[in-house]
């Protein structure tokens, strides 16, 4: 019988409070919702931030199917905020403290041949023991079930991962390593064979493998080698294949299939080589969150901002500040060959020890989700803009390589002098405030005395809010020194690039933005409408790409400028 995977996200019934089992009460006053959902949906501005930081429960029958017979039911959440505890028929089944990554629980063999009651705890409060918590955050956490829900069924022995790392990648015959990651729900045995056909994302065969399994040991590698005719992903170019892996024999049958992608990206003293070649990154910061709705937005909206990060503002690098986001948007970002820097959640703040493992924790499901997307080119695993911890940044940064050995570290900081423990210098710099400098050289920024990879990871932003409707005059200076840095980062061939601050305005805490709940730092508005300054990015494309003209506000003593 084959698998099922299959969404599970109509009709829960949804309420605020804390309820591990709904009553028939608790039911009649239910709201009917469909995932994803916020649990509360937020005025524009002025709102009170606190009023999600509270418990809220989900509830959705699922009743027994003849589908489930002779093998192990799963439910897979794709994200929840911030802490989540499934109960199944009032019984508590598993916790999830992390809001950004997906986590599963096995129902079986807990379900009832009738119906069955899964009840979802969200308790949304900014709990100090879980990151990015513990310290003031500039940016809002809201609360409920805002990613997907997959209802799914294996038998005793599953594909849990696969990784696909490609080798050789500048050679004529190129290699593509495979790490197959086996789950052993039941015991039994397990004798059968393994399948993976690497084909071309229309269906055409380029590769196939196989092999006997036996002696179950949870992982299972082989090279695929000799590939030839092998297409480069690229910024421009972003050619995907597809690696298909089946395991079966008598008593088991599963299959996972994945996108890949062959290319080389190195970050290096000299600037970032992808595919060999230098490319200058011009990046931008993404929040994932949305007016009134927060989190809650599906596929449809994720990719529309990958679209309009790459293909209207012309960006070649999107950082997910602060922490993993949508893997729509990572898909996305895949097909439209738009580089990614991913990192853990997390902001300025470090706690204690149970923290710290929290956060490490976080590294190992960031990498684990998403380590066959190409277009991301580089792990950040350091919390943002935090202090040195030598020693938590030393466990970071050995657990990324030892999941990832293909990919380079980096983890941004925003103090001159901060010790060095990843791959890449990742700096904020906020040097340009109106006067002469745009960017420091990089030297003055490590204290090193030697060039390293180094790239810049956010500027501009809160020197300089810009609301949208502001005076032509304030808009104007918003352009011009979003061009500056521009400026200064094409002329240092030592700097691998910059990533603005950042894409779109964004909620907060009362603590930060402008007094009304809104930080304006966006070259957009909340609702994804340009500024002025967002042209200044659109301008950098080729002509032939897109000619660029767009009226912008006039001052008369500045000199319009050049398109690179």
């Amino acid at each position: 019988m084959m698998n099922l995977c299959e969404r599970f996200d109509k009709q829960w019934h949804f309420i605020p409070g804390e309820f591990a089992s709904f009553t028939e009460a608790a039911l009649a006053s239910a709201e009917q919702v469909d995932l994803p959902h916020t649990a509360v949906e937020l005025e524009y501005n002025y709102f009170d931030e606190t009023v999600y930081q509270r418990k809220f429960s989900y509830q959705k029958a699922l009743f027994w199917r003849s589908e489930f017979t002779g093998k192990q039911v799963w439910l897979q959440f794709d994200g929840a905020m911030a802490d989540a505890k499934v109960y199944l028929n009032g019984k508590l089944l598993t916790g999830h403290r992390d809001g950004y990554t997906p986590f599963e629980v096995q129902l079986t063999p807990h379900l009832l041949q009738g119906e069955n009651q899964i009840t979802v705890v969200i308790d949304g409060s900014e709990n100090p023991e879980i990151s990015p918590f513990g310290g003031q955050i500039d940016y809002l956490t809201y609360a409920g079930i805002y990613r997907n829900v997959w209802l799914k069924t294996t038998d005793g022995l599953r594909i849990k991962n696969v990784q696909a790392i490609a080798e050789d990648v500048l050679h004529d015959e190129k290699a593509l390593a495979v790490r197959v990651y086996l789950d052993q729900v039941v015991p039994g045995n397990y004798d059968g064979e393994l399948v993976a056909r690497l084909t071309t994302v229309d269906g055409r065969l380029v590769a196939e493998h196989h092999h006997v399994m036996s002696d179950y040991q949870g992982r299972d590698d082989f090279r695929m080698t000799g590939l030839t005719n092998i297409r480069l992903w690229d910024v421009d170019e972003p050619v995907l294949y597809r690696l298909e892996v089946s395991i079966s024999g008598n008593s088991f049958n599963h299959q996972f299939s994945t996108r890949v992608g062959f290319r080389q990206a190195r970050f290096t003293p000299d600037g970032f080589l992808l595919n060999g070649r230098r490319l200058k990154i011009r990046g931008i910061n993404r929040h994932q969150s949305y007016p009134y709705m927060g989190y809650a937005m599906g596929a449809h909206a994720q990719k529309a901002d990958a679209d309009f990060i790459k293909t209207t503002l012309k960006f070649n690098l999107v950082r997910t500040s602060h922490y993993p986001q949508s893997p729509a948007f990572l898909d996305r970002c895949d097909e439209l060959g738009l580089l990614v820097f991913e990192e853990i959640p997390g902001w300025q703040h470090i706690g204690g020890e149970e923290w710290k493992q929290g956060a490490i924790a976080n590294v190992d499901a960031m990498i684990q989700r998403d380590w066959n997307h190409p277009s991301i080119v580089l792990w950040g695993v350091r919390i943002n803009e935090s202090r040195d911890d030598d020693h938590f940044y030393e466990r970071t940064n050995k657990l990324a390589h030892s999941l990832d050995p293909s990919r380079q570290t980096g983890g941004v900081r925003c103090h001159t002098g901060s010790s060095l423990l990843e791959d890449v210098y990742t700096m904020n710099d906020f040097v340009l405030n109106g006067g002469a400098v745009a960017l420091r050289d990089q030297q003055q920024v490590t204290g090193l005395d030697h060039k390293v990879p180094y790239l810049v990871t956010e500027y501009n932003g809160h020197m300089f809010p810009t609301k949208r409707f502001d005076a032509e005059e304030r808009q104007h200076e918003h352009v011009i020194r979003h061009l500056r840095v521009l400026d200064a980062s094409y002329a240092d061939p030592n700097i691998s690039g910059c990533i603005a601050w950042c894409l779109f305005d964004y909620n907060t805490h009362k603590d930060f933005g402008s007094g009304d709940r809104i930080c304006y730092h966006g070259v957009s508005d909340m609702f994804r409408i340009p500024k002025f300054a967002a042209y200044a990015y659109k301008s950098q494309c080729d002509v032939s790409d897109e000619p660029v003209m767009q009226p912008a506000p006039r001052r008369s003593r500045v000199a319009s400028p050049v398109r690179r």
